[in-house]
């Protein structure tokens, strides 16, 4: 019997979990298949920590200290696959589903059987004029450990010089990575200025939003975020949007038509440095090879996560259009948590495809959404309700604890998520 090849594009969270479920099925089954997991990056990110990294408080930048912070929320995916796939650290630059191969930068082609897509997402900057060039994104690890030493970096050079001004550090996108950045930033500050004695009162964060809700919550949801953001020191600006963006300047556009001035109206705005976290967009790649430009480049895939115009690809997380069965005509959120139930409804369907039995339909769990928002707080929305303060952040905290667990062994993952939790507590 021919061994049946199935390559799986992403290391990411539908990817780990379809690779490991994948690999315990057909070993179970004795089942002869060859599994390939491909990315561009050795590791395995968890992402929803990564303003963690971003704003953690160094008291000296040294290789250590960035290498500790890298395995706070970072794993190896050979670490991951335990021997049983294997793993190419190379970058896609184009699939072919006619003769059903991907080409890779270094490795050339990769011929596969049954393709799982879960290349994930890259950050969307609209076309704003200025915006890429001018701005930090805040997307995979690099940009998080670019942003602590670049922290640290500008405020040591005002120190040097004796510069006492005022700062403006703003963040664009009222999305999670948005207020979690906002929100932690504030604890990390205190802790720069004390160790650069420099005026923390001279130092303003402010959270740029273009609707009226912060988190998509609803208006009572928006209200107690604002109200926390207010009270540790975050000025928030809502129903703004950012038009350009030149190198120290932006341009914003007042959405509010009740504003003074009206709807339409232009301001401008200093500021030293500008973190972007305002959207994201299917992998270029996917949307040009295999998505659909009226589903924003993912790929249409039907309740069993496979593609409607080629049955040997599946497809999930934010490289699914999946849709949602509680918003008529829109996608489901692209999330973590969904693509993590989605990597295991892909395992086991490609599973069931290859044997010719019948697969399982995709039934999105109920998502609840756990935001820590500075120190020891958060909010959690249930439904229509919504809890708050230091019992929810405790949970958020075992929320990662729960993923490690579901990835890696007892021990390996209890140690990855005390040493976390050792570091991100500090500026608390």
């Amino acid at each position: 019997m021919k061994i049946k090849k199935i390559v799986i594009l992403g290391g990411g969270f539908a990817g780990i979990r379809a690779a490991q479920d994948l690999a315990e099925k057909s070993i179970a089954a004795g089942l002869k298949i060859e599994i390939i997991v491909v990315d561009k990056e050795s590791t395995h990110l968890f992402r929803a920590d990564l303003f963690e990294v971003a704003t953690a408080f160094n008291k000296k930048i040294t290789d250590k200290c960035m290498f500790q912070l890298k395995e706070t929320i970072a794993t190896p995916i050979r670490k991951l696959l335990f021997g049983r796939a294997r793993f190419i650290q190379d970058e896609v630059m184009g699939i072919d589903a006619k003769e059903r191969v991907v080409h890779l930068k270094d490795s050339g082609e990769l011929k596969y059987n049954y393709l799982i897509v879960a290349m994930g997402s890259e950050t969307n900057y609209f076309n704003i004029p200025g915006l890429r060039e001018n701005s930090m994104p805040m997307k995979v690890l690099q940009d998080g450990l670019k942003f602590n030493c670049h922290l640290d970096q500008f405020f040591m050079e005002l120190s040097r010089k004796k510069i006492s001004r005022t700062v403006n550090i703003v963040i664009g996108g009222g999305g999670a990575t948005g207020v979690e950045m906002a929100a932690e930033l504030i604890g990390a500050l205190k802790k720069l200025c004390v160790k650069y004695h420099y005026d923390c009162k001279k130092v303003n964060v402010e959270l740029i939003e273009g609707t009226e809700k912060l988190l998509g919550m609803n208006e009572a949801g928006t209200a107690l975020v604002l109200a926390r953001l207010k009270k540790i020191g975050v000025k928030v600006s809502l129903q703004n949007l950012i038009q350009k963006v030149d190198r120290k300047e932006l341009t914003l556009k007042s959405v509010n038509s009740t504003s003074a001035g009206g709807r339409g109206k232009l301001k401008k705005k200093f500021y030293d440095i500008l973190v972007w976290t305002g959207g994201v967009m299917v992998n270029p790649v996917v949307a040009a090879s295999l998505g659909e430009k009226k589903y924003g480049g993912a790929i249409l895939v039907n309740p069993f996560l496979q593609s409607y115009k080629d049955r040997n690809v599946f497809a999930g997380g934010d490289n699914a259009y999946f849709a949602d069965p509680e918003n008529p005509g829109k996608r489901l959120q692209m999330l973590a948590s969904i693509a993590v139930q989605e990597g295991s409804v892909l395992a086991e369907n490609v599973f069931c495809f290859i044997q010719g039995e019948e697969m399982k339909s995709f039934v999105p769990a109920n998502v609840q959404m756990v935001i820590p928002i500075g120190g020891k707080y958060a909010i959690w929305q249930s439904g229509d309700r919504i809890f708050s303060g230091v019992w929810i952040w405790v949970i958020r905290r075992l929320v990662y604890l729960k993923y490690a667990l579901s990835i890696l062994p007892f021990w390996a993952a209890l140690k990855k998520w005390l040493r976390s939790s050792r570091i991100f507590m500090d500026n608390d």
